[in-house]
């Protein structure tokens, strides 16, 4: 019995169709780990990013979403290059991730490291965590209306507590509020700080002014009277303990900057490996363990897969070059 060529022509389509829809499922089960998987920490244990890694260890483990076990592994040094040069020792293998902040892009911008966003495989934006601005509890200053009305009277009789070191998260937060408000950010006088905690003693103590911090280290003494947080530069009010402190573009200052937590592989991680942590974070981010997280800590929820935490970076990078150049800093 001889067959027409035609009439093969639909069956074949079915089948052809029907291996094209099964292919998104077909690639992200192409690759799964053979062996546990590390979660590199550029810091050491007890921080803000080991936090970080610690959290998504557990709620990965807690669901099942690997059949490998996922460990934690402390490379502190070099603002985050030292854990990116070691998931880097393992070219393109997606067993080895690293959690990094806003160091990945400035660093390279101020010339503290050659290693930028080229060198890595961004996986996820994870989410951001709002940076506050703080008068002591018994300053004059009682507003954020007030604190832009001393800045554009009279910039230098600011003085500036900053948790970062120069081109830091909150150093670029209080950089941008200074020139929203239409003032020369070098006119302001400028302390920084190793840490939150410190920066917050510092104003507390009446020794500065203003404080610009991660909001995790004002909740606190907010909380007890001892300091007033007074503005958050984004666009919309954050939720639960910060309900009251108006953004500062309530206040009349266009400015909408956080710092922000990604997950990264090494360079050169093949799309089959990519799919694999896509599936897996997105199925985490989506889970209760990870939402009381975030409520916990005061982070602000900003998922976004592969293809999105690229993008970002990249729009980082874009923005915050000139932002830093004017500050002097910029070495590109």
């Amino acid at each position: 019995m001889r067959i027409k060529l035609s009439q093969l022509a639909g069956p074949l389509t079915l089948a052809f169709g029907a291996l094209l829809c099964g292919q998104p499922a077909l690639a992200a089960d192409a690759w799964k780990p053979t062996r546990p998987i590390q979660i590199v920490v550029p810091s050491a244990p007890g921080g803000g990013l080991d936090l970080v890694a610690r959290t998504l260890q557990n709620v990965i483990t807690q669901e099942k979403l690997s059949d490998q076990p996922i460990t934690v592994l402390n490379r502190p040094g070099g603002g985050g290059t030292v854990g990116i040069s070691y998931i880097n020792s393992h070219h393109a293998d997606g067993h080895y991730v690293t959690v990094q902040a806003l160091p990945l892009v400035t660093n390279q911008i101020t010339g503290l490291s050659k290693i930028g966003i080229n060198d890595v495989t961004p996986l996820a934006v994870l989410f951001r965590e709002p940076i506050v601005f703080s008068v002591a509890g018994d300053s004059p200053l009682k507003s954020g209306q007030d604190v832009i009305a001393q800045l554009r009277k009279d910039p230098g009789s600011v003085g500036m507590a900053v948790s970062s070191s120069p081109g830091g998260q909150s150093h670029i937060a209080a950089a941008m509020v200074v020139k929203a408000a239409g003032q020369d950010p070098h006119k302001l006088k400028i302390v920084f700080f190793d840490s939150g905690g410190e920066a917050m003693t510092a104003l507390m103590g009446g020794h500065v002014t203003l404080a610009a911090s991660p909001v995790g280290v004002a909740v606190g003494p907010a909380q007890a009277g001892k300091i007033r947080m007074v503005g958050i530069p984004q666009a919309t009010r954050a939720p639960d303990e910060l309900a009251n402190v108006p953004t500062w573009k309530e206040q009349g200052l266009d400015v909408d900057f956080s710092t922000w937590r990604v997950l990264v592989g090494p360079k050169g991680m093949p799309a089959a490996q990519i799919a694999w942590w896509d599936d897996v974070l997105k199925k985490a981010m989506a889970t209760p363990e990870w939402a009381t997280a975030l409520k916990r800590n005061l982070w602000s929820a900003d998922y976004r897969n592969s293809a999105g935490a690229n993008t970002f970076l990249k729009n980082e990078n874009t923005r915050l070059t000139p932002l830093l150049g004017e500050l002097g800093l910029s070495k590109q």
